[in-house]
């Protein structure tokens, strides 16, 4: 399984925010060929890094939901650039171990 962790560092006061633009978007998300689960991972009271986590049974169908039409719709919103601290950082990862 392959799984794709993207990491936002948050302003102060944007998380609800963040939160609310997430769940508008993730819907179409779910009717994409390999896709397997999504989550969003919001930080501790004192903490501002938030996780959009996505799992799918390939990299080549990850792949191919970034180059959709409904990736583009998901991210097309332009949020105000005082809620980000930088720019989002991508971590892609190959599952070796699950548990459930």
């Amino acid at each position: 399984m392959f799984v794709a962790a993207n990491r936002f560092t948050v302003a102060d006061g944007y998380g609800d925010e963040l939160v609310d633009r997430f769940t508008e978007s993730s819907e179409d998300i779910a009717e994409q060929p390999g896709f397997v689960r999504f989550d969003f991972l919001t930080p501790p009271e004192d903490g501002n890094t938030y996780i959009a986590q996505t799992y799918w049974e390939s990299e080549e169908d990850f792949e191919a939901w970034t180059e959709s039409e409904q990736f583009a719709n998901a991210h097309g919103g332009d949020a105000p650039t005082e809620m980000f601290e930088g720019h989002p950082t991508l971590e892609t990862y190959e599952t070796a171990i699950t548990h459930e």
